[in-house]
């Protein structure tokens, strides 16, 4: 188990100063995102390394816009913070010239917001 964190701890150390120097991965992304900075650069960076297998010869890749489809729903709050809920977006990217439109649900529980991309429509 630890070789794997360590593992994936190196692979994150050697990717993210590649993808900075290549990849616009700035925050906050355009349009009407919710999500805030650090989540974003998690879902960008998500999306960056896998699209790069598919995508070998492109290095120019940029999030163009954001569109929330439904607003956080099933919420619940305790102590004004947010327990439980989920909202969708849509991102959409320019992948080497191709727009590209990625659905994204990030899920709110206790913890921390996490997300999930439909790896689907990273491989269109």
């Amino acid at each position: 188990m630890l070789k794997k964190i360590i593992l994936l701890l190196l692979i994150q150390i050697t990717f993210i100063p590649f993808a900075k120097s290549y990849y616009d991965m700035s925050t906050p992304v355009e349009g009407e995102s919710i999500a805030n900075d650090a989540l974003q650069f998690n879902v960008i960076e998500k999306i960056y390394t896998t699209l790069s297998p598919y995508n070998p010869t492109c290095s120019d890749f940029k999030i163009k816009n954001t569109q929330i489809l439904h607003y956080p729903y099933d919420v619940k709050k305790k102590n004004n913070k947010y327990i439980k809920g989920y909202w969708k977006e849509l991102w959409t990217l320019d992948v080497c010239g191709k727009s590209t439109q990625i659905p994204i649900t990030f899920y709110i529980d206790k913890k921390k917001t996490t997300f999930n991309i439909d790896e689907y429509f990273l491989k269109k």
